[in-house]
């Protein structure tokens, strides 16, 4: 990224932050947070008689087994939502209720989810090495010009083999 090796960042101690913001490339958490918000809205606008939509709302009455799994769906989702910010006023993620009334407009849904984490700007972009845009003008310069040095060089090639023969 950047043509910055893992030795050149930590020797001079450049940050990831700040190769994302020279790239514009967001981190993985953001396209992560991004697509399962983007999903989840789209599964919030679905009819409740879709599979997807009754697979979200449900739940089991039963505890976890001991070492089962800690990351669920729900609460990937309160991650995510506490990413974008969507949170209420003691820094909890909103409520299903809340987010999927929200999502139910498509395109403040998509706003919200896909907010960029920073300014980008303009991307700091390596200069080319040399301009390579050549004017018409200058193309018939340059060939008017390589034709007049091959004009010479056949007199003076023409004028040695001349000298020679004789």
């Amino acid at each position: 990224m950047c043509r910055v090796t893992m030795c050149q960042s930590f020797v001079h101690q450049i940050s990831s932050a700040s190769l994302h913001k020279r790239t514009g490339v967001f981190s993985i958490e953001y396209y992560l947070a991004s697509r399962t918000l983007l999903w989840a809205g789209h599964v919030a606008r679905m009819p409740k008689s879709r599979l997807p939509k009754r697979l979200m709302l449900s739940w089991v009455h039963e505890p976890r087994i001991a070492g089962g799994q800690e990351m669920t769906y729900g609460r990937s989702l309160e991650r995510h939502l506490k990413y974008f910010g969507l949170v209420d006023d003691g820094g909890k993620a909103i409520t299903f209720s809340e987010w999927a009334t929200l999502a139910q407009d498509r395109a403040g849904w998509l706003k919200l989810v896909t907010k960029s984490p920073f300014n980008i700007g303009n991307p700091q972009l390596r200069p080319p090495r040399c301009d390579t845009r050549v004017t018409p003008e200058e193309k018939r310069r340059f060939l008017a010009r390589r034709a007049q040095e091959t004009e010479q060089r056949c007199a003076l090639f023409n004028a040695e083999t001349d000298a020679e023969t004789t």
